[in-house]
């Protein structure tokens, strides 16, 4: 058998004392005992009539009336307020951002669900994980975005009325933004750029690693340096560079459209379905050439350089080509003193009014036979950029 004794006793102010003869609060419960202090207890509250209270007839056992916000809480010390150490669901005011922070305080990544299920994920070495709970392939990502699968599903999507997105490198071994298909994938496009209000997604280029479409450029590339050589616009090489070519290129003060390995072609159909390859002559040397018709009068005629060229080319080492289109003992030039073009005479002193073709071809002025050209460095590796 057990017994409890409680000492209920009522002050002149009516204070109500639990274990002292003189409160000094509407409820005061003092020690009464080396072990519970203070102690509030109830007991057998499953039994038929176990209760602490009598509730009212709208459901109240306490009311504690107080001004100020319906959300405040009851604190810790027993005052009413905003709990300051949660973020709230409406929102937070007066936060400092060298204290207040949502995040963790151990060495514990940051995780956030929706419908129980993992979405992002930021890591205590500050990377960023979205849509993955794992590294993607290339790890050590400042951010990784895994999308879902389908062709219309995209990992990133940005948008700007001026650069919707920006890559940089500080190190010169790494690219400003680097694109990759699949990197198991035989096909697929790398990246592709699309501008202009353009629609549409090319097929025929794929696989390729960089596809861009323009109204008016597909791409454009322009080298900045004005001392560095050689520069070029664009350089576009196979996998072992055995093959380049370079365009837009200022080398030293020379400059080229072109400039590279192999030959220069054109494609032409056959007449039969088929298509066929021409290839263009080269030369060691720039050359301006040009052609025509004209006839001897008398005992001479006159051809004169297109004044356009003559300002370009060496008339010192101009070359002739003539071809009678009439019987003739011969023909052959004879410079012109003014250096403007050249005359066609008829061996043997020939007087008759003969026709021919001409076609003469000059080097430029300021270039050498053969100059010096060294491809550009290229360095790979085979791990990812």
């Amino acid at each position: 058998m057990r017994y409890m004794l409680y000492l209920l006793t009522f002050g002149l102010a009516q204070n109500v004392g639990i274990g002292t003869t003189t409160p000094s609060h509407r409820l005061h419960i003092a020690d009464i005992s080396a072990t519970d202090k203070g102690l509030l207890r109830v007991e057998e509250l499953s039994s038929t009539h176990g209760s602490i209270g009598t509730f009212s007839s709208t459901g109240v056992l306490g009311h504690i009336q107080k001004t100020g916000n319906s959300t405040d809480l009851l604190r810790g010390n027993l005052t009413f307020g905003v709990d300051e150490t949660d973020w709230r669901l409406v929102g937070n005011a007066g936060t400092d951002p060298n204290s207040n922070f949502l995040g963790t305080t151990d060495n514990q990544p940051l995780v956030f669900r929706t419908n129980n299920t993992e979405r992002m994920r930021v890591l205590t070495n500050w990377r960023i994980w979205i849509g993955t709970t794992s590294d993607l392939t290339p790890a050590n990502n400042t951010l990784n975005i895994l999308s879902g699968t389908g062709a219309s599903e995209r990992a990133l999507a940005v948008r700007s009325d001026t650069i919707a997105l920006y890559g940089e490198a500080t190190n010169d071994v790494g690219p400003g933004i680097a694109g990759v298909y699949g990197s198991t994938a035989t096909g697929g496009i790398g990246f592709f750029a699309r501008g202009n209000n353009l629609t549409g997604f090319p097929t025929n280029v794929n696989p390729a690693g960089f596809v861009a479409q323009g109204t008016i450029r597909g791409i454009m590339g322009e080298a900045r340096s004005s001392s560095l050589s050689p520069r070029m616009g664009g350089y576009f090489t196979n996998d072992n560079a055995t093959t380049y070519a370079r365009v837009a290129v200022r080398d030293g003060t020379n400059t080229y459209k072109i400039q590279g390995t192999g030959t220069v072609n054109t494609v032409v159909h056959d007449g039969a379905g088929g298509m066929r390859l021409l290839t263009v002559p080269e030369a060691p040397e720039f050359l301006f050439q040009d052609f025509g018709e004209s006839r001897l009068q008398g005992d001479r005629a006159y051809i004169l350089i297109e004044p356009r060229l003559l300002e370009h080319i060496e008339m010192e080492k101009l070359q002739v080509w003539l071809t009678p289109l009439a019987p003739s003992p011969g023909l052959y030039v004879e410079r012109d003193p003014a250096g403007k073009g050249f005359y066609v005479r008829e061996r043997a002193g020939g007087r008759g009014d003969i026709p021919f073709m001409w076609a003469w071809s000059a080097p430029v002025k300021g270039w050498r036979r053969f100059p010096e050209v060294s491809p550009p460095p290229r360095t790979q590796t085979s791990a990812h950029p």
